[in-house]
């Protein structure tokens, strides 16, 4: 994790002098691109950039922090790495030294990104932190559409991007929509905003996994959702109640299935199981 954008803060005098003011106040004052965890700011929000589709402002599991996405894509990148337990940091929208990206620009000869004439800070959309058995190790990623790939200006930023990253001995790579395993993202758009819906104590989870699980292994070729309606009936709860328990205890872990393959929706009993830790009551809870 040592891309701390040291260039941002204290600012050389040829920072100020390439930038314009308030591109300067953003970084100064504002500490855009700076930080790291739940107090990273990210260089860009989808306040300060017309975005390719729509734009997303929503909570990361990884850091408890909003984080600020510019497109549908980037949302599917961001989603597929918050949900990977070895992912410990995810900043969005990172910026880069002008300096090195200018003088990388030079050595190519490919003009360096500007607007009416002012030299732009350049963005790596997603810089991804794993902790993997305690080994660190660190991604850049860029998210762009196909077809943009084609254009000859997307492709010249791009190969100052990944210069720049190479410099830096950090892997980089480019993520398109034929990279978005579309159901896995369907699940974790599923499951994601449940881990914190509830917050049980030992007994009411253990109560609850417990009789979800009970309903499961009796019928392994009903649909789950079938099953969970009858045990709302069966317990005189409202209907989806317990599909929300179910929701929050998948999101927790306490029950997997194949997310690449099966989608909620069509889930039956046979294709969920449960986690080895929660049948053995050795449950690392999150808390809301």
């Amino acid at each position: 994790m040592k891309q701390s954008p040291a260039f941002l803060s204290p600012q050389p005098r040829q920072i100020i002098e390439l930038l314009e003011p308030a591109i300067v106040k953003r970084l100064q004052n504002e500490k855009r691109g700076q930080g790291i965890g739940k107090h990273y700011k990210p260089f860009l929000t989808v306040q300060d950039v017309p975005s390719k589709g729509r734009i997303h402002r929503r909570p990361s599991l990884t850091h408890n922090r909003i984080v600020h996405l510019l497109s549908d894509l980037e949302l599917a990148a961001f989603l597929l790495f918050d949900w990977q337990t070895s992912v410990i940091d995810i900043r969005e929208q990172f910026p880069l030294n002008p300096e090195i990206t200018i003088d990388i620009a030079k050595r190519l000869g490919i003009k360096h990104p500007a607007y009416n004439g002012v030299i732009q800070v350049m963005t790596t959309d997603l810089l991804v932190d794993f902790n993997l058995n305690g080994q660190h190790s660190t991604q850049a990623v860029s998210v762009k559409y196909s077809q943009d790939l084609e254009d000859e200006r997307t492709i010249e930023k791009l190969e100052l991007e990944r210069r720049f990253w190479e410099k830096e001995d950090i892997e980089w790579f480019v993520f398109t929509e034929h990279e978005v395993p579309v159901i896995c993202v369907k699940n974790i758009r599923w499951l994601a905003p449940h881990i914190h819906s509830y917050d049980l104590d030992e007994s009411e989870r253990t109560r609850v996994f417990e009789n979800i699980l009970h309903v499961l292994d009796a019928a392994p070729e009903e649909k789950i959702s079938v099953l969970l309606s009858q045990l709302d009936q069966l317990q005189g709860l409202q209907l989806g109640s317990n599909l929300q328990y179910f929701r929050h205890l998948a999101a927790q872990s306490a029950f997997q299935w194949d997310m690449q393959s099966y989608l909620h929706s069509s889930l039956k009993a046979k294709d969920v199981t449960p986690s080895v830790y929660w049948l053995k009551k050795d449950v690392e809870y999150v808390h809301a």
